[in-house]
């Protein structure tokens, strides 16, 4: 099965500069800079300056093939990957020009292109697309696709610009893997915890990094788009309070800023010189230990579920920039399904009457936090729910080091509230790769047969069983509501009206390959 330019058969789906004019030259000159702040010049695409985008966490190199806050505002930018889903969830080509399935989907052949250059010069070649997918299987790559890297059974390479992948059985979420797995230089990897040495094929080359300060990126004078891209220099100042964030794009200090609250993000969208981009959904999940009371009692896990308003979440938390949902995962999954999403409102006197049917009425319960501004948030509005249909809550908050660190152990007590940033993946990523959901080890200490099988069917259903096997499976999760999701949120940039062409790839990734300054 041959796949050209499109790819269609496979269906999944995709510091200092500001206002530089002002006080130059008088009333007009200022005139002319305020004009530019709310995109008032126009005339298309313009060569160089430097975009300057304040970002609220540090980067982290080694977390390169890694989606997440610590890597979104910078990796599409050095680094790029096999594929990319389009807007309709379709691959489309990018180091990989076309590709053929065969055997069932079991053998899998990449045509790379054969004009990519890293930065350093060296031609890419199949050796390092190896390389890089081998490396997403181990624990230094931190990679949410670990779990399909696993089922290639064997890499090879006939050419310079073919890689052979034979897999253990057929994946249907195989593209999850490509697009998040960037290419990396082989024979400079070893530099990449370090940031000593980030050396990719993308339109920016990763020039300095001040860690807890800036990282600096330069325009990539050999990228192979012609005239690609436009800025000359990226520059990512890292702003930890979130006040700060506000004040340096309302203020002319940076023309983009990343991780702004919800709240922010509202009331900058009242000016005019700004415009607010929702980026990746999130997930907001409510995880129940089911091993020890009162949670190992499915009728008060699905009680927990009737007592909590999502549409409150929804409003205060998320500021409108969300929906509520019973599911993990986001529309652009093929099996979402709107009633699904809805099956459990909001019903506190429902809620009520289970749990005193279940004889948990005035039970104790201590729910495990992240230290993350939307979900602690969150979890006042939870504690304050469960309270009033019975329940005596406390919480108690962890960093994030120690957060993540407890939940791939297992190691969270009798509830945990946490966020899912991959939501916009296909289901069977989602449930086969968050430790929160993964079968046999998470930290609701849920496992069933049958949650197995419904993962794994999930995993290998084609395009055309995908949508009902996807339904049966949230269909299980939400009978045996084990974790609930409470909400689909969007990660939240916020942009001058003088950035033109800025783009996000379907993992969230910051494209700025044809962004220029007006």
């Amino acid at each position: 099965m041959e796949f050209g330019s499109t790819g269609r058969e496979l269906s999944r789906r995709a510091a200092l500069l500001g206002m530089a004019g002002l006080g130059a030259a008088g009333v007009a000159g200022c005139r002319l800079a305020v004009d530019e702040a709310r995109g008032a010049v126009g005339g298309g695409p313009r060569r160089g300056g430097t975009l300057v985008m304040g970002v609220n966490i540090d980067a982290k190199p080694a977390a390169v093939q890694s989606q997440g806050p610590i890597s979104i505002a910078w990796r599409g930018l050095v680094f790029e990957p096999l594929t990319s889903y389009d807007a309709a969830g379709v691959p489309q080509p990018m180091l990989a020009r076309s590709w053929e399935l065969a055997d069932g989907g079991r053998t899998v052949t990449l045509h790379l292109r054969d004009d990519v250059r890293f930065h350093s010069g060296r031609p890419m070649t199949a050796q390092d697309v190896i390389f890089s997918l081998r490396r997403t299987t181990q624990p230094a790559a931190q990679s949410q696709v670990k779990p399909i890297a696993l089922l290639i059974d064997d890499m090879s390479a006939p050419d310079p610009h073919t890689v052979r992948l034979r897999l253990k059985r057929p994946a249907a979420n195989l593209f999850d893997l490509f697009q998040y797995a960037m290419i990396l230089d082989s024979e400079s990897a070893a530099g990449i915890a370090s940031g000593r040495a980030m050396i990719g094929t993308g339109p920016f080359v990763w020039r300095s990094w001040t860690p807890g300060s800036q990282l600096t990126l330069v325009r990539n004078p050999a990228y192979r788009v012609p005239g690609r891209p436009y800025l000359d220099r990226v520059e990512q100042p890292v702003f930890t309070d979130p006040t700060a964030l506000v004040t340096a794009v309302r203020g002319g200090r940076a023309h983009v800023v990343f991780g702004i609250t919800p709240l922010d993000a509202r009331g900058l969208s009242k000016d005019e010189r700004f415009h607010v981009n929702r980026g990746i959904s999130l997930a907001y999940v409510f995880g129940l230990n089911t091993s020890t009371p009162p949670f190992n009692d499915p009728q008060v896990r699905r009680a927990v579920a009737y007592a909590i308003d999502r549409e409150r979440i929804v409003k205060q938390v998320f500021a409108g920039y969300g929906d509520t949902s019973s599911l993990w995962w986001s529309r652009k999954e093929p099996g979402w399904d709107a009633a699904q999403a809805g099956v459990y409102r909001y019903d506190p006197a429902r809620a009520k009457a289970m749990l005193r049917q279940a004889g948990v009425a005035g039970t104790q319960v201590t729910i495990d936090v992240i230290n993350t501004l939307g979900v602690m948030s969150t979890a006042q509005i939870v504690r304050y729910d469960l309270e009033a249909v019975g329940l005596r809550v406390a919480t108690k908050v962890y960093e994030n080091v120690d957060f993540s660190s407890r939940l791939v152990k297992g190691a969270l007590g009798q509830a945990y509230l946490n966020s899912i940033g991959m939501a916009d993946m296909s289901a069977a990523t989602i449930v086969s790769s968050s430790p929160m959901l993964t079968p046999g080890h998470n930290p609701s200490h849920f496992t069933t047969p049958e949650y197995g099988a419904a993962v794994n069917a999930a995993l290998t259903a084609s395009a055309a069983d995908r949508p009902a096997v996807v339904r049966r499976l949230a269909a299980y999760m939400q009978d045996q509501a084990f974790i609930h999701s409470l909400g689909m949120s969007n990660s939240i940039s916020v942009q001058s009206q003088r950035v033109r062409g800025l783009r996000f790839d379907v993992v969230g990734s910051f494209l700025l390959d044809s962004t220029y300054l007006v």
